[in-house]
């Protein structure tokens, strides 16, 4: 009976032992597969597996699943479109895209209907160009037009009468000129090349002369009307002036005198002893001109009352008496210095 029994033990160790060691091949045979799987198939590391020793048919599910899977991504990857730059403009010739656009486009077949749209007409109301058959519309152009032919003929006009009055005192006076300077008609260059009058504007000559003895020099300006301004010839008959004529005398440092002395008109006396600096400074009284034999219109301002009889001689009085209405002044003075400053 112990035989018996310690035989039925140890049968049964023996298939213990037994069971145990198909248990271990088994679970070895499964760890391989799944080690397999995880190679072909990309995303087996984020699948999660329980691996459940007493079910040995989940596991064989799990790897066909896994398996179907990784068939499934390798379609996936090679349904994939790889889009080129040739491709990237095709949605624009996708007709249920843009369906309706090119019929309501002008001038366009209608692919539906097969027809041409027409396009449609623009009808302009002709306007009619209105003439009159006088000339009352264009009066502001007329007279425009004449304004300016009226001050382009003033301006020659009065630009050519300017020059024939320049070269006529000019020739009149020639001959006395020359016979008291040696040079009439200075033009300031090394080598003069037109002696003569010197035109300094439209309205306005000059003319030097040098070569005298006691006398510097002598400059004449011929200042005229301007003639060829219209705006100024308009003013010119509301406020009237005459042309005139400008003769300035430089005497020798030492040949001259000292000594300040003027005749003029009483208006122009006026003025020039308030503008002139030397008549303001050393001329303060004005006489009346009737007492030295003057014309009633003229004042003398004298700084010493002996020059006024010396420089009043006969010849110098006859010549005021004889054209009192052309002389406006005539100023002596070794002081001059032009007008005050203002």
């Amino acid at each position: 009976m112990k035989s018996l029994l310690l035989l039925g033990v140890f049968g049964a160790f023996l298939l213990t032992l037994s069971a145990n060691a198909e248990e271990k091949v088994g679970s070895q045979k499964r760890t391989s597969r799944l080690n397999v799987d995880t190679d072909n198939n990309e995303f087996a590391e984020f699948e999660e597996f329980e691996v459940d020793g007493d079910a040995p048919d989940d596991i064989s599910n799990v790897y066909v699943e896994t398996e179907e899977a990784g068939d499934e991504n390798y379609d996936i990857e090679e349904d994939a479109i790889v889009e080129d730059d040739e491709n990237e403009f095709e949605h624009f010739q996708d007709d249920e895209e843009f369906e309706g656009y090119d019929s309501d486009r002008v001038g366009t077949v209608n692919k539906a209907e097969n027809k041409e749209v027409p396009e449609p007409r623009l009808n302009i109301t002709p306007v009619p160009v209105h003439f009159r058959s006088n000339w009352d519309s264009f009066y502001l152009e007329m007279l425009m037009i004449a304004g300016l032919v009226v001050y382009f003929i003033n301006f020659f006009s009065g630009k050519s009468k300017n020059s024939k009055m320049a070269n006529l005192w000019y020739t009149t006076h020639k001959t006395v000129l020359e016979d008291n300077f040696s040079l009439v008609g200075d033009d300031g260059k090394m080598e003069i090349e037109n002696r003569g009058l010197i035109k300094e504007s439209e309205h306005m000559y000059t003319l030097w002369c040098s070569g005298r003895t006691c006398c510097e020099g002598m400059l004449v300006e011929l200042k005229f009307l301007k003639r060829q301004d219209l705006v100024a010839v308009i003013a010119q008959m509301m406020k009237p002036t005459v042309d005139q004529i400008h003769i300035k005398v430089d005497m020798g440092k030492d040949d001259m005198d000292c000594f300040v002395f003027c005749v003029a008109a009483k208006k122009t006396a006026l003025r020039l002893s308030k503008d002139m600096t030397d008549l303001s400074l050393f001329c303060g009284e004005r006489k009346s001109g009737e007492k030295l034999g003057l014309p009633s219109n003229f004042s003398v301002m004298s700084e010493i009352g002996e020059v006024s009889l010396a420089m009043l001689d006969s010849k110098v009085m006859a010549i005021i008496n004889r054209y009192p209405e052309l002389i406006d002044y005539i100023h002596f003075s070794d002081q001059y210095s032009g007008p005050k400053q203002q």
